[in-house]
């Protein structure tokens, strides 16, 4: 009788412990599996990031349009390389070597170079071009650059030669891409208004902003392109502005307080460096939607001027 009662009982604790199995393997299942074999092991940036990450030259335009609109476009003369637009090339010592000798420009040879350079030309035309050629072009409204501690027009040209680079692709090629974007639109609004503004100082790498006087950051912690602060070359964020007359300075000062957070741009220290212009708040964002809305116009005047030579070339 006991022998039946053990064999049903160890029955009994075989199917239990092969219940107790099967439900423990179909939560390891459900739980783990499941949800490892659904999961992406790539997941998706967060909107911020996307954001910030983006290029800087990123537009809304197909690219067919853009295809279309760069055949259109009249070709453009080349030139020799950039540096030949003011100095020839001449091999310099490394950046902060001491046998380095600033070379010896005087203001009068300074402005006299910047009034008469032209704008970089280059092999193919892009869509930043327009901009560049205008701010260099706003650049050279003021030839000579003077501030409150006397005239340093002879700084740029120097620091411009120490680089092998001509003063636009040095002054102008050097700050942010968008950045540049920004300025380009604010400064037409204020040629719109009547407000004739020019640029003071632009780009500046380390070695120009340690010519820099009076109220500044270090070399390398500069907005205008300081190597620690932004990256150097390429990145410069910040720029010094007056008027073309050297003195309605308020008045493009006063424009930029009122209507400078339109084009993502401020002035943070009207005090103390009143000049100083900088991007603020979600720049990029800004910057993107401008360049969007520029290239989309010049797309379509870029179509209704070809049209229009087309139909007088069938007169």
């Amino acid at each position: 009788m006991r022998a039946p009662l053990a064999a049903m009982a160890a029955d009994r604790i075989s199917r239990s412990a092969i219940l107790v199995a099967g439900v423990l393997c179909g939560a390891l299942v459900f739980f783990v599996a499941i949800p490892l074999a659904l999961s992406n092991p790539f997941p998706a940036l967060k909107e911020g990031e996307w954001v910030i990450h983006r290029s800087s030259l990123h537009v809304n335009v197909p690219m067919s349009e853009m295809v279309e609109a760069q055949a259109l476009l009249d070709p453009v003369p080349s030139m020799p390389a950039p540096q030949a637009a003011l100095w020839e090339f001449v091999a310099l010592p490394a950046h902060g070597s001491f046998a380095f000798v600033p070379p010896e420009v005087t203001g009068d040879e300074a402005a006299a170079s910047i009034a008469e350079t032209a704008p970089p030309v280059r092999q193919a035309r892009t869509i930043m071009d327009e901009v560049d050629e205008y701010l260099w072009e706003v650049y050279r409204r003021a030839p000579s650059k003077r501030d409150s501690t006397g005239d340093f027009t002879w700084k740029d040209p120097a620091a411009a030669k120490r680089m092998g680079m001509s003063m636009p692709i040095y002054v102008i090629g050097g700050m942010d891409p968008d950045f540049r974007e920004q300025l380009y639109h604010a400064g037409r609004a204020m040629d719109a208004a009547g407000i004739r503004w020019a640029l003071l100082s632009a780009f500046r790498d380390d070695y120009r902003q340690s010519l820099a006087s009076g109220f500044k950051a270090g070399a390398s912690n500069s907005l205008h392109g300081g190597k620690a602060r932004v990256g150097g070359y390429g990145h410069g964020q910040a720029v010094d502005v007056t008027s073309e007359d050297g003195r309605s300075d308020s008045a493009v000062w006063r424009w930029l307080d009122r209507y400078g957070a339109k084009y993502g741009l401020r002035r943070p220290m009207p005090g103390a460096d009143p000049a100083h212009i900088q991007p603020g708040g979600n720049w990029r964002r800004t910057a993107i939607a401008l360049r969007d809305t520029r290239v989309r116009t010049m797309l379509a005047e870029t179509k209704t001027e070809a049209r229009t030579k087309v139909v007088k070339a069938s007169w």
